[in-house]
């Protein structure tokens, strides 16, 4: 076994479960990747029928949970589940003895450290300190004479450890560094750009941030309404100024007089977004995201799944409308531009003789075979392309520490009812020593 070794939550959670015998633990608190740990051990032993001792030390106090060590609800579970749980207050001192394997844990905050941050953190127990340990922090009505033998045992392996002084010496030294200038400067301009935020700020953030966050509700490609063609300079036989002009009022993809009528299950599903955004999003005039409160977050995104899902039935319901609206819009255009180039053969025939603009049935002729050559020229888009643009996307961002520290923020909040006067005056006062944006 290693004497310093790195045990991250995973790699606990593998030596809990490979207890054979008796298991001790011994933290502030439980996270829930260790109870879970503890959970499939009991459940592996009931199936194989073994006797596995589970014994469970933490320090159950409320301020113990605010501090990062440990999940409230995951205790709640384990102590349902008729585990014997053992509380002593103000106790710091981390351990874990798995049969015969035994390691000092220095355990941090999981407000600071992730769960699987490789850290040195671990030191092995001699024997008979795994002795001393057991009987002081899970004291059992045990003899003397059985408690002195536990003892002499461990005396007993102890001793075969120090039969060989050359193993008790790490072959590879922990890489430690000097300080150097460099290594000084480097760490300075990294606080200066991301000063260190103090544990009381992170814990509100962090509560507030599980109350509510931001949500970006977006539906992308709907406004086909607007939709324009445009019509390439070069297929004009020249750029009529009246002409132009009259095309101006052409270039609409779609007729808005009929919006109603082609677009009404697109209109539906818009408003069944708006009517989602009223019932579950804030809006706050200081951020272009909304406000959600996490209390209802279940809710909302089965909502939006129900959407998504209702998506495809509205492309399909719209396909035929957007084709028969890009014909007619055709067929519109076409008929304008004929009855344009009739009304004004000079724009057929610049710089020929006046000889056919006086023959009007080969002017109409022209004049219908040069609307159809620039209707042939403009790119009209395909009804299916435009609806593979149509998408309901969602993002979600946390509140920041920066946030809590605007005033006009908090006002907001208070005015949407996400907190209470209580909050808004617990954030304003911030006891620890935020100052609020004016």
């Amino acid at each position: 076994m290693e004497y310093f070794k790195s045990l991250t939550t995973s790699a606990l959670a593998d030596l809990i479960q490979s207890t054979r015998n008796v298991l001790y633990i011994c933290m502030p608190s439980l996270h829930p990747e260790i109870v879970n740990a503890i959970a499939e051990l009991n459940n592996s032993q009931t199936q194989k029928q073994n006797n596995i001792i589970i014994n469970l030390l933490i320090d159950f106090d409320a301020q113990t949970f605010r501090q990062g060590y440990g999940d409230f609800e995951s205790i709640e579970n384990l102590y349902s589940e008729q585990y014997k749980i053992k509380s002593l207050n103000n106790n710091r001192i981390s351990f874990i003895i798995s049969d015969n394997v035994g390691y000092y844990l220095f355990i941090e905050s999981r407000s600071l450290i992730p769960a699987d941050k490789e850290t040195i953190n671990a030191v092995k127990i001699d024997p008979v300190s795994m002795v001393r340990l057991k009987n002081y922090f899970f004291p059992e009505k045990k003899k003397i004479d059985d408690i002195q033998n536990e003892l002499s045992n461990a005396i007993i392996e102890e001793s075969k450890i120090l039969n060989n002084p050359a193993s008790l010496i790490s072959q590879k030294p922990a890489p430690v560094l000097c300080l150097s200038n460099e290594i000084v400067k480097e760490v300075k301009a990294n606080l200066e750009d991301n000063p260190p935020l103090k544990p009381d700020f992170k814990r509100i953030v962090e509560f507030y941030s599980n109350k509510f966050q931001y949500v970006r509700l977006k539906f992308e490609g709907a406004n086909l309404q607007y939709r324009k063609v445009e019509i390439p300079s070069k297929a004009l036989p020249v750029m009529d100024a009246k002409l132009k002009e009259q095309l101006e009022t052409k270039l609409n993809l779609f007729d808005k007089s009929g919006e109603q009528e082609y677009f009404k299950p697109l209109n539906d599903f818009k408003a069944k977004i708006t009517a989602t955004r009223e019932k579950y999003l804030k809006k706050v005039k200081s951020r272009e995201e909304s406000l959600l409160s996490k209390s209802r977050k279940l809710d909302f995104e089965k909502e939006i799944e129900k959407l998504k899902k209702e998506l495809g039935n509205v492309k399909s319901k719209t396909i035929n409308n957007i084709v028969d609206q890009i014909e007619d819009t055709k067929n519109s255009l076409l008929n304008d531009l004929a009855e344009f180039f009739i009304a004004n053969p000079k724009a057929l025939f610049p710089n020929h003789p006046t000889l056919w603009e006086n023959n009007l049935d080969y002017v109409k002729k022209s004049a219908k075979s040069t609307a159809d050559r620039i209707i042939n020229h403009i790119h009209w888009p395909l009804a299916h392309l435009l609806v593979d643009e149509f998408k309901l996307t969602l993002q979600y961002s946390d509140i920041t520490v920066e946030d809590l520290k605007n005033e006009e923020f908090i006002k907001e909040l208070f005015e949407s009812e996400l907190i209470t006067e209580k909050d808004k005056d617990k954030i304003a006062e911030f006891g620890k020593g935020i100052e609020l944006i004016k």
